[in-house]
């Protein structure tokens, strides 16, 4: 006995409702809220970080003209400069923020967590590095 249209039109209906009501109550729970506020939190501390390392690098290169001159071994201080603005611009963007901020997709929560260890590890080793040279 073949199924009615309107039958088969509520029975897909009924089952997405159901799945878009699991998938609220399982994301409404507290413990994810708080991960969740606790990346966004990060997530502009470390762009703030990120921010005031490529300033500081900056006014040190324009107070004393030196963008030329190498950093590392195997860096300038301008492209030194370069990289942390590339890094910023790739991975601390209002864009990736505001994605963060609006989803509830707990994959890109972990994915999130991962980037943001691996950029508190970059800007800790460009802080380090920019210590060694600029005294504050």
């Amino acid at each position: 006995m073949p199924l009615f249209p309107e039958l088969t039109l509520i029975i897909v209906l009924s089952a997405s409702l159901v799945v878009y009501l699991l998938f609220k109550l399982l994301n409404s729970r507290s413990g994810y809220r708080k991960k969740k506020n606790y990346l966004l939190t990060e997530y502009q501390r470390l762009r703030v970080k990120s921010i005031t390392l490529q300033e500081k690098l900056s006014t040190h290169i324009l107070s004393r003209d030196n963008d030329k001159e190498l950093f590392t071994e195997s860096l300038s201080y301008g492209d030194y400069l370069k990289y942390l603005q590339k890094n910023h611009a790739k991975n601390l963007t209002d864009k990736g923020y505001a994605r963060l901020k609006n989803s509830d997709n707990r994959v890109q929560q972990i994915k999130v967590a991962d980037m943001l260890k691996e950029q508190e590890e970059k800007l800790k080793e460009a802080e380090d590095n920019l210590s060694k040279v600029i005294v504050t």
